[in-house]
């Protein structure tokens, strides 16, 4: 089993096998999806093999974007699944390269998706239960106003003290991620 940082699934043994078919095509070309067929032409590949290559190499810049990885942990990861160092290293120089243009998109599409528009909360203490263990514990109820579209939701949560920490650290590392692209 391939240990990658930016996934933590098992990916199929498929995958590694495209990283190292993908040593093979030539560096003559800037084109993408959209002469896919010429390409693999070019490169003596029928058109499926290439498309179901491409969906392979997706998966890193996808998964790399989504946990945050830096361009050394993308070419590691490149290297575990078989690529060789040379296009390993001209990938990851392209990651730095356009890392901050590509996440500042990401959380543009994130956030239009699901806008916080406004919230409420409300601390309390559990005064009575059939749990004795549970009187006296801290909790805090929130309720997240969503704009979702064209219409705005209502989300309510109830958390413990230890989960609304967890919530609140993670919304600190968010925020942080957001004023480093602004």
């Amino acid at each position: 089993m391939l240990q990658l940082q930016f996934t933590k699934d098992v990916l199929p043994d498929s995958v590694s096998a495209d990283f190292q078919n993908l040593n093979k095509l030539s560096e003559q070309t800037d084109r993408f999806m959209t002469q896919l067929n010429d390409f693999a032409t070019e490169n003596g590949m029928s058109p499926g093999p290439l498309r179901n290559l491409v969906k392979s190499v997706l998966l890193v810049p996808n998964g790399a974007l989504k946990n945050n990885l830096n361009a050394d942990q993308v070419k590691a990861d490149l290297i575990t699944l078989g690529l060789s160092e040379d296009k390993a290293h001209h990938f990851s120089n392209q990651w730095k390269a356009h890392f901050p243009l590509i996440s500042r998109l990401a959380v543009g599409q994130t956030l239009m998706v699901n806008q916080l528009v406004d919230m409420e909360w409300k601390f309390g203490v559990t005064a009575g239960t059939s749990e004795l263990l549970k009187v006296g514990s801290i909790f805090l109820q929130l309720k997240l106003v969503i704009r979702k579209g064209n219409s705005l939701e209502n989300v309510y949560m109830e958390l413990t003290l230890p989960q609304f920490y967890s919530f609140l650290h993670e919304m600190e590392r968010a925020k942080a991620s957001l004023d480093c692209f602004s």
